[in-house]
């Protein structure tokens, strides 16, 4: 019988995937929400933009759509949005450099403020937008209710 391919449908497989959903707290309280798809790009990916935001000071929207790299200890993948000089001094350090459209996928993230405001943010590399929706009742008895929504 041939041997399954990776994510093939057998007794005792499992999906070959990665997940990083993240969530950086400070001072016991969330700060950032961040997450995007992309396999083991994934976890690279989060760390630059957690370093963009809390070390470069970045907006979230800055910190998800900042050129990355990529690495597995050969060449190193970098996003060609990045100038030509830091690709040719890389190379002049002697990594082997490969300018590529994306590193990972679509990041999306959350930035949480200590008056209750939250920013989001998606990032060009897929098709997500930031979405911001209040809960709670309005006004007592008042509850949004699309399906009661009259048509125009």
């Amino acid at each position: 019988m041939p041997q399954p391919r990776a994510n093939s449908v057998a007794p005792g497989k499992r999906v070959t995937s990665s997940m990083s959903p993240v969530m950086v707290l400070q001072d016991g309280r969330p700060r950032f929400a961040l997450g995007l798809p992309g396999g083991l790009r994934i976890f690279p990916s989060v760390m630059q933009a957690i370093c963009n935001l809390i070390d470069h000071g970045m907006s979230v929207q800055e910190a998800v759509e900042a050129p990355r790299l990529w690495t597995q200890g050969f060449g190193v993948e970098v996003e060609d949005s990045v100038p030509a000089d830091v690709l040719a001094a890389l190379r002049d350090r002697g990594h082997d450099v490969m300018a590529t459209g994306n590193v990972g996928g679509g990041m999306s993230a959350i930035r949480f403020d200590d008056n209750g405001t939250m920013t989001g943010a998606a990032c060009w590399r897929a098709d997500g937008t930031p979405l911001g929706l209040g809960g709670g009742y309005a006004r007592k008895g008042v509850r949004f209710r699309p399906e009661a929504t009259p048509a125009r």
